[in-house]
């Protein structure tokens, strides 16, 4: 399923532990690993065109020495190695690089938080999300999350030994659980199956009314529940109410899940929403992995629940 992986990196800190992760891929079919890079061409200062071009022999030539450190990684645990280095507008030139590749994943994401905290509102992975149609993973370091590494354990171990699947039943939400039925190869243990209902939006209606609802939504639970296991799964099921973002958030831990897999869509039914607000904002603060994957229409209805 994930034949050829992009993994976009600006060698940070923690960009080599990131990369020895994703060599367990192997194991899930995995062939090839392409490291791509992207000078940023507007971080050029267009003083003179020597400079320009000497600042970018620089940069290639470490960067250059960072790719044929990863390569060696990468070639070490049996899996081929792919280096792309391209300069210009680092999301654009990253999504050209997947379509080049015809790759089955992007790995992106930001290992530590900037002064205002996670900001991935613009970030490149934001924009790799938004513009994009590969499925994205987002890793998170332990070192950097505080997630407790079991003694003796690696913090990538068993992936998707415990996945969160948050539904709002909408047709993205459907998507990505098709999409999860695929990972079944790869040791998915569990399924969490969650639904939140919006406490604003129910705060609204009379008691008989949300009594209704909530009948509503316990019965399409099950029906995912019994959909996942009739296809070999073990599932749970949580109806919650409160806060989608903060409590898809909080169940993710309380489960101790080893990654989140949630429906995202490119364009919000909202002027600038570039994609699902939950499904960033879960994203964004969660400590826990996430696989986002595209495709279908992402609005839940009336209630805006999750």
């Amino acid at each position: 399923m994930f034949k050829k992986i992009l993994y976009c990196t600006a060698f940070e800190e923690f960009y080599l532990d990131v990369l020895t992760c994703l060599l367990e891929f192997k194991e899930y079919g995995t062939e090839e690993i392409i490291v791509a890079h992207v000078i940023s061409s507007p971080l050029f200062p267009k003083v003179h065109e020597g400079y320009f071009q000497k600042v970018e022999e620089m940069l290639r030539n470490l960067f250059n020495a960072k790719m044929a450190e990863a390569a060696k990684v990468i070639e070490g645990a049996g899996i081929r190695a792919g280096k792309r280095m391209e300069l210009g507008i680092t999301y654009q030139e990253l999504l050209r690089i997947a379509h080049e590749e015809d790759v089955s994943l992007i790995v992106s994401g930001r290992e530590r938080k900037g002064v205002l905290g996670e900001a991935l509102i613009g970030s490149v992975t934001d924009q790799i999300v938004h513009h994009g149609t590969v499925p994205v993973y987002i890793p998170k370091h332990p070192l950097v999350t505080g997630i407790a590494v079991p003694k003796g354990g690696r913090p990538c171990e068993k992936r998707f030994r415990r996945v969160l699947y948050p539904t709002d039943w909408s047709d993205c939400a459907r998507n990505a659980l098709n999409y999860l039925k695929g990972l079944k190869a790869m040791g998915v243990g569990e399924v969490v199956v969650a639904h939140v209902m919006n406490e604003k939006a129910m705060k609204l209606q009379p008691e008989e009314r949300f009594e209704e609802f909530k009948r509503i939504d316990l019965e399409k639970l099950e029906e995912v529940k019994q959909e996942l296991l009739s296809d070999g799964f073990d599932a749970t099921t949580h109806l919650l109410i409160g806060d989608p973002r903060g409590e898809l958030i909080k169940l993710a831990s309380q489960e101790d899940v080893s990654v989140v897999v949630m429906g995202t869509h490119g364009k919000g039914r909202l002027e600038g929403l570039l994609w699902g607000c939950v499904s960033r904002y879960v994203t964004e603060f969660s400590d826990r992995p996430v696989l986002l994957v595209k495709g279908g229409e992402c609005a839940p209805g009336d209630r805006k629940s999750f």
